[in-house]
């Protein structure tokens, strides 16, 4: 069974409570736009979120938390995925310190088995390569994820992380070059 963000009540029926109750004006427009986005990049907020929190509910909690608030907002930002997947970040860092999460492990069990939906952007099955991939150090895993499964460019990892654009690249070189390493001692 793949592991699949299950928070759809944010897919259906979210934005009808907030465009009439909200005191802060979000526009019905903007309400669909969020709607719209988060149904296209859940999966890999999701998927992202988890590889921070190493837990599916801290990691919906996460995810959940940064929509509730963006709803709350009068206007949505200007470059909204940046913003979005920073937001998911930032929380699913808090929760894990809130739960004493080991940030150094990406899945619980259950989840190592697969991360995306099959057919799905970004269902390159990460869930293979797991154990692999919690030998990285935190910020060499996090670099691959957004590279290689959310389909982040250095530029915009850097500018999520809050890091110089050589950083980013830095950490995703030495993670592959780990990766490349333990594959190759491996099938020896």
């Amino acid at each position: 069974m793949p592991l699949v963000h299950k928070c759809v009540s944010l897919a259906r029926g979210w934005g009808d409570a907030y465009s009439s109750n909200n005191g802060a004006g979000m526009s019905s427009k903007d309400i669909e736009a969020l709607r719209a986005f988060y149904v296209g990049t859940r999966q890999q907020l999701y998927t992202y979120a988890v590889s921070i929190t190493g837990n599916r509910e801290a990691a919906e909690d996460a995810i959940h938390g940064v929509f509730e608030r963006l709803l709350r907002c009068e206007g949505l930002p200007a470059d909204l995925r940046p913003y979005v997947f920073r937001s998911v970040r930032n929380a699913a860092y808090d929760a894990s310190r809130r739960t004493k999460v080991r940030t150094d492990s990406i899945f619980d069990e259950a989840a190592a088995l697969e991360v995306a939906e099959p057919g799905s952007p970004g269902a390159s099955q990460p869930g293979e390569f797991e154990p692999l991939l919690q030998r990285l150090s935190p910020d060499e895993r996090e670099t691959i994820i957004l590279k290689i499964y959310d389909g982040f460019t250095f530029q915009q990892i850097a500018d999520l992380r809050q890091v110089p654009l050589p950083t980013a690249a830095s950490w995703y070189r030495r993670g592959l070059d780990q990766l490349k390493t333990i594959l190759t001692a491996e099938s020896r």
